[in-house]
């Protein structure tokens, strides 16, 4: 018998639920042996391989570059040297999809008339949804439903049953047989009683198919066009390259800000990755979607200027377009959803640093093995600090505050990709030396892309220091779910007050801690700065 299998998206991390294949190595119909590496991915935080599970052929290739796919969704089709071309066409159907030779035209002349309503398979879709969604849409026999018999030239296999091709630049047309007003109440889902009053359309002559036999947009498109007409789902915004999902979302779990925007942007809830606790969509969610997907309306023609210069005097300005990376993506979601949700109350303090100058110039003269920075002094009377205020060296997930019993401290590196913060784990069990040691190996392999899930993700506390560039005092966003980060400058020579009032000169750092106000109150940020600043100012408390 054959040995057809499918590649299939690795999970990197408890937090993975995507990746982008960003290379293939091989191509269609190459062989290739167990252990080799097929393709390249990433994740929001780091670029791994894909390695073959067995030797044979590279069959068929599912997942073109440049594309994101859910974890686990299959990439490609490899098969050994006895399998025919169609026991590897029925796999490839068996998982839903298309061969590489299936055209537009084929899926054209598999579909139904335009004027048949069709009903899918839910469980293709189930790939790109969340659970909780997955199952309000099975829940529901009008989702899926397609008054149109429209086609793509995407492969069978991306396409959704939830999912309907619309005709953006086709008008609507409501049949006057549909147009009234109800007398009665007519139970209908919050987008269909919308859509029904905006075009007229009296809900009690629509055939009910939702849930508690309420009216579905679905069951308004239907009933428009069997009765001649058409009728879009409004203001949708259609996923780049896939179709729009016009499928009921009443029943999605989603916070109260989340579904009112979605409802004032026109988003099918349906079509959101869902981050919050449960599967539930939050604001966030919504507005990651919305950057993702937002087509951007043509700018309006204006009127040309009075005394504009001759176009032979104006220069072409050109522009370079940079894609946003995967990890760019996540990290200005997750920073938007952190600096609109969490309320930052931040501190701002200083300490005279030219005890902790000279202990590290004694050490780094007496150990020809270790050279240790001020960053690696920082860091380790943070770790000690945190255990002093404990209050500071926690995560909170919106309901629960977890305070932990040792320091995992996230230190931000920045890379090509973005910035990164690997963990130095249980930072105030160790040395000065251990912790440099650690931030120097960590920081190499972040830069190179090769760190592993559990070297990024969970820390306690977040440091961010921009010293090295010149940067005297800056604000930083708090990385959630921990609830604080420290901004460090650069240390700087100036003259401060001795304790006579006189001036003297001195090497001062400044710093600023951003705390969640809903967890850590202004006297608890006040009490770490203070326990920060002897720390720094009297270094041989870091071994008290």
């Amino acid at each position: 018998m054959a040995d057809i299998r499918s590649l299939e998206m690795p999970k990197w991390g408890m937090t993975m639920e995507e990746g982008t294949l960003t290379k293939w190595l091989f191509s269609e119909g190459d062989s290739v042996s167990e252990g080799d590496v097929l393709a390249e991915a990433e994740s929001s935080k780091l670029t791994g391989e894909i390695e073959s599970p067995m030797s044979g052929k590279l069959a068929r290739i599912l997942v073109s570059e440049g594309e994101t796919v859910a974890v686990a969704a299959a990439l490609a089709v490899l098969a050994d040297s006895s399998a025919s071309d169609t026991e590897i066409d029925q796999f490839v159907a068996d998982l839903g999809g298309s061969g590489a030779g299936a055209s537009a035209q084929d899926d054209a002349a598999a579909a139904p008339p335009a004027e048949t309503a069709q009903t899918g398979d839910l469980s293709q879709e189930s790939e790109e949804l969340p659970s909780t969604q997955k199952a309000a849409a099975e829940s529901d026999p009008g989702r899926g439903s397609s008054p149109q018999g429209g086609t793509s030239a995407e492969p069978s296999r991306r396409q959704s049953a939830v999912a309907q091709q619309t005709d953006a630049g086709q008008a609507d047309s409501i049949p006057d047989s549909l147009r009234g007003s109800d007398s009665e109440e007519v139970a209908a889902t919050p987008h269909a009683a919308k859509l029904a009053e905006k075009h007229g359309i009296a809900l009690s002559q629509i055939e009910a198919t939702g849930r508690g036999n309420r009216v579905t947009v679905a069951d308004l498109q239907k009933a428009v066009a069997d009765a001649g007409g058409h009728l879009s789902f409004g203001n949708t915004l259609p996923r780049k390259g896939k179709a729009a999902i016009t499928g009921d979302d009443s029943a999605v779990d989603a916070t109260v800000h989340a579904r009112k925007l979605a409802e004032e942007e026109g988003v099918n809830l349906l079509a959101v990755r869902a981050s919050g606790r449960n599967g539930r969509v939050t604001l966030a969610d919504v507005q990651a979607w919305l950057a993702l997907n937002r087509v951007p309306e043509p700018a309006a023609a204006s009127a040309p200027a009075a005394s504009a210069p001759s176009s032979q005097n104006q220069q072409e300005n050109s522009a370079t377009e940079i894609p946003l990376t995967t990890m760019r993506k996540v990290i200005g979601s997750r920073l938007k959803e952190s600096y609109s949700e969490s309320p930052h109350f931040r501190v701002t303090a200083e300490a005279k640093l030219d005890r902790l100058l000279a202990f590290r110039r004694e050490v780094n003269d007496h150990r020809v093995d270790l050279k240790l920075s001020v960053n690696d002094l920082v860091t380790t009377a943070v770790s000690r600090a945190l255990k002093k205020v404990p209050e500071v060296n926690a995560q909170f997930d919106g309901e629960t505050i977890r305070q932990f019993d040792h320091a995992d401290i996230s230190v931000a590196v920045a890379t090509e990709e973005g910035l990164i913060t690997p963990i130095v784990r249980a930072a105030d069990t160790l040395s000065p030396g251990q912790i440099s040691e650690q931030i120097t190996d960590l920081a190499t392999r972040a830069k190179a892309g090769t760190l592993k899930p559990d070297e990024f993700q969970g820390g306690t506390f977040t440091i961010s220091n921009l010293g090295m560039f010149g940067i005297t005092n800056f604000d930083a966003i708090i990385n959630p779910p921990q609830v604080a980060i420290l901004a460090v400058g650069g240390a700087q020579k100036r003259f401060v007050p001795d304790s006579e009032g006189k001036p003297v000169a001195a090497t001062v750092l400044e710093f600023t801690l951003s705390a969640d106000h809903r967890v850590v109150d202004g006297a608890t940020s006040a009490r770490f700065c203070k326990e920060l600043k002897a720390l720094l100012e009297t270094p041989a408390l870091i071994f008290a």
